[in-house]
């Protein structure tokens, strides 16, 4: 669905043509202000062989103006905005599940509407159903408008150009089916008024929450908050809130009021998220539902996932206490073979320091000089590890700097200082000090120098991760892990972990992203399993 037809392609080459052909299907005075600033001074296409090219399309499931759009807009501009077109066997996929159910859906609410590919699907499955379709973005609610217009389907739902966070429903008689795929928004980009509204709203249900948590958690909140018992839930997100600890609240959820049945993760060889370098995963609820299990599937293919046939059943009990998702989708936690430790029994596992903004921070030649002692080597990039010599760090000398400022600059002597509010000016004029981990910072210079880790590793890549000894005592940036021993280890012994965790440790211990991206966070990587005789 996201490649347009050659002669449709040619014609819908631009947004002034896309939406020249978006008001021939609607009516100015029928949409919101938003909506008609957009379409001010845009004036409906009369090319009668295109309008009636498009219409044939959508009245045939297919998504012209949205493949336009999608192709026009790259997607780096598209993500900023959270916006991941859902391909055509990830929507029929998960009709197949909702039509599963056997439930007679009443309404169904399209959380995240974009150009409306499920809102359309679930009209087509529910001839009697009515929609409501959430969409922020003016000119994509256009663009559902018109496919809406061309599939007959105007007077059965209703565009809410709005946040879906917003949302409220009247009650009904019957099913509502939310069904969609949320916005993928990273926390970063979620303002303190919305994680506010997170915490508090899990508080309401009677749980606790991360305010790490991206908007498609939020969106799961809200489908809780506006649903009923008995009404129906499927929604296709990244499946990184399997396994992370800012997940733990929606895994609650699933196994509680928001009634989870089907979890679905999709193999990272898939490109559900095509513009997008995250798995996915695509979970089915229903509020208040009365079951002993959750079942769980994983999917390797186009084909499986039109389907999405259910997976193996885990009882309610045994997912409540599983803090990693993953396990049960792979059929449980491995049993610890025997002399077997985890790695967290041996080291604590930290990320190295964020510092906001590594170009101000990571020392280079065209920064304005400073004291050398506020230059600590540091490991930069990950090829400080790949690349160490027989898994050794030994040469500060051939490492980069870590800029690492006094917290007080008045105990600093009129040199110092005067060189180092130099380079706060420069920093300030790269926006250093307003980027998310500086305001969040006290001062927003300060990047305090930690204990250099004995060990540090690699944490994401297309490869196993790389472990290396680092004899230099270097500082870490957020490129790696460091692993801080919890017993007294000598050099030999920490020389034997860093050989054996080099020639054993595997991707598939961490987390596969699409493309075969592989993560490590640090809880992942404590429970990698090591010989018991590496701690003696």
């Amino acid at each position: 669905m996201t490649a347009l037809h050659p002669p449709l392609a040619r014609r819908l080459d631009s947004m002034s043509a896309v939406l020249s052909a978006v008001a021939a299907y609607v009516p100015p005075n029928s949409v919101s202000k938003l909506e008609q600033a957009v379409l001010k001074g845009v004036n409906p296409t009369n090319d009668k062989a295109l309008l009636a090219a498009v219409t044939q399309a959508i009245q045939a499931g297919l998504d012209p103006l949205g493949d336009a759009y999608c192709v026009i807009n790259s997607p780096e501009a598209r993500r900023g905005r959270g916006q991941t077109f859902t391909p055509d066997f990830v929507v029929e996929g998960m009709m197949a599940w909702v039509r599963r159910q056997r439930r007679s859906v009443a309404r169904l609410v399209d959380p995240g509407a974009g150009s409306g590919r499920f809102t359309l699907a679930a009209l087509r499955a529910f001839p009697k159903a009515e929609a409501i379709a959430a969409e922020m973005d003016p000119v994509v609610a256009l663009i559902l408008r018109a496919n809406l217009a061309a599939a007959g389907f105007s007077l059965r739902a209703e565009v809410r150009v709005a946040d879906f966070r917003d949302l409220e429903l009247a009650p009904i008689k019957g099913t509502t089916l939310f069904l969609g795929n949320p916005p993928y928004v990273r926390h970063h980009d979620i303002g303190a008024d919305w994680k506010a509204w997170y915490t508090k709203t899990l508080r309401h249900f009677g749980y606790e929450g991360s305010q790490l948590a991206g908007l498609h958690l939020h969106f799961f909140l809200k489908t809780l908050e506006l649903g009923r018992p008995g009404d129906l839930g499927c929604f296709v997100t990244a499946a990184e809130w399997l396994d992370v600890k800012y997940g733990q609240a929606l895994r609650q959820l699933l196994t509680n009021g928001l009634g989870g049945k089907d979890i679905f993760v999709v193999d990272p060889e898939v490109q559900v998220f095509g513009d997008a370098m995250v798995s996915a995963a695509i979970t089915g609820f229903s509020h208040a539902s009365d079951r002993t299990a959750l079942r769980f599937a994983e999917v390797g293919s186009e084909a499986q996932l039109r389907k999405l046939t259910a997976g193996k059943p885990v009882t309610v009990e045994a997912a409540k206490a599983e803090p990693r998702w993953s396990f049960l989708v792979k059929g449980g936690r491995a049993e610890k073979p025997e002399g077997y430790i985890e790695l967290g029994e041996m080291f604590k596992v930290s990320r190295g320091t964020v510092t906001g903004l590594n170009r101000v921070w990571v020392a280079s030649p065209g920064a304005p000089d400073l004291p050398s002692r506020f230059l600590v080597p540091a490991i930069t990039d990950s090829t400080d590890i790949t690349q160490a010599k027989a898994g050794v760090i030994e040469n500060a000398k051939e490492l980069r700097r870590l800029v690492c400022l006094p917290r007080n600059l008045q105990e600093l002597g009129r040199a110092e200082r005067t060189a180092v509010e130099r380079f706060l000016a420069w920093a300030r004029s790269l926006g250093a000090h307003e980027t998310y981990i500086a305001k969040h910072r006290n001062p927003w210079w300060s990047l305090s120098a930690k204990a250099a880790a004995p060990i540090v590793m690699t944490y994401m890549g297309r490869r196993p991760p790389a472990f290396a000894l680092n004899q230099a005592g270097a500082q870490l940036i957020n490129v790696a892990h460091g692993l801080y021993p919890l017993r007294d280890f000598n050099e030999s012994q920490l020389s034997r972990v860093v050989a054996w965790l080099n020639e054993n440790v595997q991707q598939s211990d961490g987390r596969v992203y699409a493309g075969g991206l592989t993560k490590f966070e640090p809880g992942e990587a404590m429970r990698i399993l090591v010989p018991g005789e590496l701690a003696l």
